[in-house]
């Protein structure tokens, strides 16, 4: 067992979840826990995600993971304009036996500037963070038609300290899943790569439990991750 592959495991368990809200002005508040395996590696690691309405009507998601030797936790502060999620600010922080690690971003809506630990650079219009893309990506989704779902492609730019990421995502199908919360329907989403890259990248929403998060499946280079869930609680 080496140490490198204890923040892997840890990284990985901290895809937030994803759950389409119907009115955006009143998203359910929700809180999951999940439990995660990666290939060859004994260890398991526990995830607790969940989301908050704050006192001055912002929100925060939050994504924690927990194992014997590592601790992952990602918050993401925003608001929304329209059926549009406007981030304020990202935070990460990795501890335990795995190398300690603390980042941010903070968004400048003024000054149109991202401040992060490298310094400050250009906040383009629509930049998400790592945590609220994935939160965006559900309110895409719920304005799509159904026949329009299977044929469409979401984008979003993501901040990831000084460096700007696309991400790109597919509907492709439903399928039943047997959970420890019973059988759940989903819908499958699968992430569009790069050509030639052998990375492969699927995730289960819950159609019936406001599209929660229910597996998340990760492969390549030789390797193989699964994320399940295992409880969770939403709001009315």
């Amino acid at each position: 067992m080496t140490n490198l592959k204890i923040p892997i495991l840890i990284l990985i368990i901290v895809w937030p979840t994803l759950s389409w809200a119907e009115i955006v002005a009143n998203p359910r508040l929700f809180h999951a826990e999940y439990v995660a395996k990666l290939e060859g590696f004994p260890v398991k690691a526990k995830g607790v995600r969940e989301l908050q309405r704050l006192e001055n009507g912002d929100y925060r998601l939050t994504s924690s993971a927990t194992s014997m030797l590592a601790r992952v936790k990602e918050t993401s502060e925003f608001s929304f304009v329209g059926d549009q999620l406007t981030p304020s600010r990202y935070d990460y922080t990795r501890g335990g036996l795995a190398k300690s690690k603390q980042t941010f971003i903070a968004f400048d809506y003024g000054s149109m500037t991202l401040l992060h630990e490298d310094g400050t650079s250009e906040l383009i219009a629509g930049t998400l963070d790592k945590l609220s893309y994935q939160y965006q990506l559900k309110l895409d989704l719920a304005n799509l038609k159904l026949s329009e779902r299977s044929a469409s492609t979401l984008e979003y730019t993501v901040a990831d300290g000084n460096k700007l990421k696309h991400y790109r995502f597919r509907v492709a199908g439903e399928e039943v899943l047997t959970t420890p919360a019973g059988d759940i329907l989903t819908v499958k989403i699968e992430r569009i790569r790069p050509h030639g890259s052998d990375r492969q990248t699927t995730f289960w929403l819950a159609k019936d439990h406001d599209y929660l998060l229910t597996k998340l499946k990760q492969q390549g280079n030789g390797k193989g991750f699964e994320l399940n869930l295992e409880s969770f609680t939403l709001s009315e």
